[in-house]
């Protein structure tokens, strides 16, 4: 989809993550056999994190660590329930595209190139259901959810 105006997302911290008019989005790359447990990618109260969230996906402008967790603040920002929204920082974090900044010169001569170091991994319905088990059983804090690895 293509977003018909300006939009922004403000972080606790006050860094302001535009998502500018004219930007196209896929609406979080939700798999269609995961619709019905997640919802679908354009509804939710997870639809505005993941407008801003697929933006710098796209453009790679911040780190990958940090567009994830800004995914998560924007979830709870817009009304997610703390559980739900750490599961799907997970999923993100791990799951989501990873890049890493190069040191290279660009066409104009100067600046940085981000490349991506690691694709998006498909998320099945088995792993959303263990991943949905293990936070009910374990509730990590927000801080090791990158790190962490569920058996």
């Amino acid at each position: 989809m293509t977003i018909e105006a300006d939009f922004a997302y403000v972080d606790p911290r006050g860094k302001r993550w535009d998502a500018p008019k004219g930007s196209i989005v896929n609406g979080a790359s939700i798999p269609r056999s995961l619709w019905t447990i997640i919802g679908g990618p354009f509804e939710g109260k997870y639809r505005n994190a993941s407008i801003v969230h697929d933006v710098y996906c796209d453009s790679m402008s911040e780190p990958s660590e940090a567009v994830h967790f800004m995914f998560y603040e924007a979830c709870r920002c817009g009304g997610v329930p703390e559980k739900k929204a750490k599961i799907l920082y997970y999923a993100v974090a791990t799951f989501g595209p990873k890049w890493e900044y190069l040191m290279q010169s660009t066409e104009d001569g100067g600046g940085v190139k981000a490349q991506v170091v690691q694709t998006t991994q498909p998320l099945s319905q088995e792993e959303l259901t263990r991943i949905e088990a293990y936070f009910a059983e374990h509730d990590p804090d927000v801080e090791d959810i990158p790190g962490l690895r569920i058996p």
